[in-house]
């Protein structure tokens, strides 16, 4: 199984709402469970990211820092498929986030569009480190 949703445009550029709670407790979870050949993403690789994350907020919204996000993902997906029979939901989170990234890129409030990225990605992280014990 592979993830066919993303996280709803209006969520991030607009506001947020119950629909993107659930949003990020379905793929939080998502993620974390292991599927026969789809590997889960690993703490580490969600945390490498969460913290950059985290980096960029506390210096402010920089565009030419956030559309870098994309590449570093990329990078962290390549590295992640070693053995070419299995998946990896790394693949899924990069597409999620890469078009939740798209979304705060081109929202007329950037700001408030980067504020939203933040809050629903650290639901996601809620979420997934939850289902990491089950």
């Amino acid at each position: 199984m592979s993830w066919k949703r993303n996280i709803p445009e209006t969520e991030i550029s607009e506001q947020m709402t119950a629909k993107t709670v659930s949003f990020a407790k379905d793929f939080g979870e998502y993620l974390a469970k292991k599927e026969d050949m789809n590997e889960p993403l690993t703490t580490s690789q969600l945390r490498r990211f969460f913290g950059e994350v985290k980096r960029q907020q506390l210096n402010g919204y920089n565009e030419a820092e956030f559309i870098m996000l994309k590449p570093k993902l990329a990078y962290a997906v390549g590295r992640a498929k070693k053995d070419q029979r299995k998946t990896y939901k790394i693949g899924d989170f990069f597409e999620v986030m890469s078009a939740a990234i798209d979304t705060v890129v081109k929202s007329p409030d950037k700001e408030k569009a980067f504020k939203n990225f933040i809050n629903v990605f650290e639901a996601i992280v809620a979420y997934h480190k939850a289902a990491e014990g089950k």
